[in-house]
């Protein structure tokens, strides 16, 4: 039974390269066994090709009349949506940041209205609920702002992305 491979994943990588020379002469550009080879197209493994092997699989593929780079081609999209992942979270805190902003704003216009003398019951009900708004985005906030600490893609000190949580 043939498994379901994502497409542009490593195994699916793995897969076309076998389409394209076969198990066998992809095992003897790499000088593994066919086995493994057979385990780097399986979904379900964690193990994958060196890669100075994917790099010479890719070349094999190639030089049989592959019009691709399929490990090339699987690495180039998996970092495009680890990239967009980070991006996004990114964008997400500064739309958070400046919801908060705006929030703050509310809620300083209705606590200076609220302090003074004769304000109405209403107008302490209005600083109440823009306190309620700004404490639920400062919570997101504060649940996005963990994910920017997570070891990622870095390539020097500190972390330029989150999760997007």
């Amino acid at each position: 039974m043939t498994k379901p491979r994502t497409p542009d994943s490593f195994a699916d990588a793995m897969t076309k390269v076998i389409a394209q020379i076969g198990a066998a002469a992809a095992a003897k550009v790499v000088d593994r066994a066919e086995r493994t080879i057979y385990e780097w197209a399986n979904p379900d493994s964690d193990t994958l090709p060196t890669l100075t092997q994917a790099l010479a699989l890719d070349a094999a593929h190639r030089l049989n009349g592959g019009e691709d780079a399929p490990f090339r081609d699987a690495f180039s999209h998996q970092l495009d949506i680890k990239v967009e992942q980070q991006d996004a979270c990114r964008r997400a805190l500064i739309s958070d940041s400046v919801e908060f902003i705006g929030e703050a704003s509310d809620l300083q216009a209705a606590l200076f209205i609220a302090v003074q003398p004769g304000a109405s019951p209403l107008d302490l009900h209005r600083a109440l609920v823009e306190a309620t708004q700004v404490e639920g985005v400062l919570r997101r906030i504060r649940r996005r702002l963990p994910s920017f600490l997570r070891p990622a893609m870095s390539t020097g000190p500190g972390n330029a992305g989150g999760t997007h949580q």
